[in-house]
């Protein structure tokens, strides 16, 4: 009778291999390839013949399993029925157990679908790879944001003139004002004084005409943190547009997977509901996506048919990677397809920040936004979302697209951008405006400007018109605020040896009746909207400008309180002891009428901040 074949067996070191019915190795002791016993040997064995110590490691891992499930009865996986012995007893026969032991424990190595052993599960929060899994998706850790060394001081013999940009962006606040909310003080790098300055409205003269823009507003007064410094306030507020323009918009909307949660794509959608309302019938509104591939989902259609937009944006969803770039394009090409001649061509970017497809060169995507730019099709952007906000990229791409950055974090915050500040977001009043102060050596021997650090201009660049800079939206006040030494005051740099008296004696000398009372002399470039050749518009700053700081204006203290409470944020060197004690005082009593509660609202962030502070949290670099 032909030998029945037995299939090949491996023994349970990994080792050689073995066939049913080949005689057994003498060498079986620990750590040794072992072959399998014959069959007709493992069949003789019996449970019974186990030794007393078999027996009583049997018992000691039965013990052990009760326990566990004692303890964590509701996550321990039920116990299937098996007469073999547990698999930990299999590490612990070893060399010195009998042989009728290992050969049983070799028996269950070669059952080819052995019986689990109890599990204690730990129950664990799962690893998410899809944000739809899990509606509460939040990534962390990827935000970024601009790194910036504070405006140090700069003395006046060696630098006399300053330069900048002036800012309207206010997404700062909002920024930082949803982290002190969430009980965190925010990194140093989201903390931009100027776009906390200029968050808040100010009723600065306006123009007796509308020939100018805008008319500075300037006051100089004490320094609340420094007592024997004063503040050299500049502020200037755009004219109110009487007829507008129309407008062709188009909402480029970030649908990406990361814009799941509710503070991200449904606060975009709400917001954009929103702003229907503030734009005129005759306006025209288009929606391009992108996720992965960029597409139109709502060619360029009037306002007035008001329920086809929302119907649209209501069937937006999250899903996809994010291809910022591709969607770029096609904005750009449906508002170049739908232009109002003469009128505000716009596309309002809607995103968490995060761009990982298209174009990734940042200067490419740059060039290409300002060759739009200058086609007369602007770029605005709206951010929404923490954890994976690149405030950095949605400031470069807001500053070259002659647009302006704003963070939404609620829908009042939506109200307040989208619907009551619709015109100074949307229409363009003047373009390209640089601020350019000189200082009197003869008065002023240091000057620092607070904030604006990420707007320096070189000197040079005042006069040079292809030089690009901020603009200014019909109603929008834009406030700067420099903090300077007086001559006679004591001074953070020590005067230059050859050259500094001599110079200041010579600017009194040469017109005595003229500069003597002049701190400084403030000169301010602009350009019309369509304008491609700068205006300069000039006033000195003189010594009939100072004030006592409880005679001042309310929007004027009120704006040394904002600019105190930034520094404060971002543990500012210069504020001397300054505390949120004071902020907070100064902001109190400058609360004026406050018709919408932001005043109010910001005082209770600094109490906020305050808290935060003394209870020891670092703030992030």
């Amino acid at each position: 009778m032909e030998q029945e074949q037995q299939p090949e067996l491996y023994s349970r070191s990994g080792g050689q291999q073995a066939q049913m019915g080949s005689p057994a190795p003498a060498d079986m002791s620990a750590g040794a390839g072992r072959k399998l016993a014959p069959k007709n040997s493992e069949e003789s064995l019996s449970r019974s013949r186990m030794d007393d110590k078999e027996k009583d490691m049997a018992d000691a891992m039965s013990n052990v399993v009760r326990e566990a499930e004692a303890v964590r009865a509701p996550s321990v996986m039920p116990v299937q029925p098996s007469s073999s012995v547990p698999m930990p007893m299999q590490k612990a026969i070893g060399g010195g157990a009998s042989v009728e032991g290992r050969l049983q424990m070799d028996r269950m190595v070669a059952v080819p679908a052995p019986q689990p052993e109890p599990v204690i599960v730990i129950e664990k929060k799962p690893i998410v790879s899809d944000y739809r899994a899990n509606p509460y998706y939040q990534d962390e850790g990827r935000d970024e944001y601009p790194n910036y060394e504070d405006t140090g001081v700069k003395s006046v013999s060696a630098e006399p003139v300053s330069t900048f940009s002036i800012d309207v962006d206010t997404s700062s606040y909002s920024l930082i004002r949803r982290m002190i909310n969430a009980g965190q003080l925010p990194p140093k790098g989201a903390v931009r004084l100027e776009e906390l300055i200029n968050y808040f409205p100010y009723s600065y003269a306006l123009p007796a005409k509308n020939e100018d823009p805008f008319k500075p507003t300037v006051a100089v007064y004490n320094c609340p943190w420094s007592a024997d410094h004063k503040l050299m306030h500049i502020g200037i507020k755009g004219y109110d547009l009487e007829n507008k323009p129309r407008s062709n918009l188009i909402f480029l909307i970030d649908t990406s997977g990361s814009m799941n949660p509710q503070d991200r794509l449904p606060l975009l959608i709400a917001s954009f509901k929103l702003m229907l309302d503030s734009i005129h019938p005759e306006d025209t509104v288009g929606i391009v996506t992108y996720a992965g591939n960029a597409g139109i989902a709502l060619e360029p259609t009037k306002a007035s048919e008001k329920s086809k937009i929302i119907a649209v944006l209501n069937s937006l969803q999250a899903g996809g990677s994010t291809a910022g770039a591709d969607g770029i394009r096609t904005a750009y090409e449906l508002a170049e397809k739908a232009r109002i001649k003469d009128g505000n061509n716009r596309v309002i970017l809607a995103t968490d920040g995060d761009f990982n497809v298209g174009i990734s060169n940042q200067d490419e995507l740059k060039s290409f936004i300002e060759k739009k730019r200058n086609a007369g099709i602007f770029l605005s952007t709206v951010g929404v979302g923490m954890g994976n906000y690149h405030d950095n990229t949605m400031q470069t791409l807001a500053q070259n697209g002659n647009g302006n950055a704003a963070y939404i974090d609620n829908l009042n915050e939506a109200r307040k951008v989208l619907v009551e500040e619709a015109g100074s977001t949307l229409f363009t009043i003047a373009k390209d405006v640089k601020i350019q102060v000189e200082f009197n050596p003869a008065l002023v021997q240091e000057y620092r400007l607070i904030g604006y650090e990420t707007r320096h201009l070189n000197r040079e660049d005042f006069n040079n018109d292809k030089i690009d800079a901020g603009e200014i939206g019909s109603g929008h006040a834009v406030t700067a605020i420099y903090e300077v030494t007086p001559v006679g005051a004591t001074a953070s740099v020590d005067n230059l040896r050859y050259g500094a008296k001599e110079k200041a004696a010579a600017v009194n000398e040469e017109d005595k009746s003229t500069f003597s009372n002049e701190l400084a002399f403030l000169k301010i470039r602009y350009k019309q909207p369509d304008g491609t050749v700068s205006k300069l518009m000039t006033r000195p700053i003189t010594s009939a400008d100072e004030q006592k700081f409880d005679a001042l204006p309310d929007d004027i203290r009120f704006a040394a309180a904002v600019a105190g409470f930034g520094q404060l944020l971002r543990e500012n060197k210069y504020t001397g002891s300054l505390t949120w004690d004071q902020v907070i005082e100064m902001a109190n009593n400058a609360r004026g009428k406050d018709e919408f509660g932001y005043r109010t609202e910001f005082v209770n962030l600094v109490r906020l901040a305050k808290s935060e502070a003394h209870s020891g949290q670092p703030t992030k670099e």
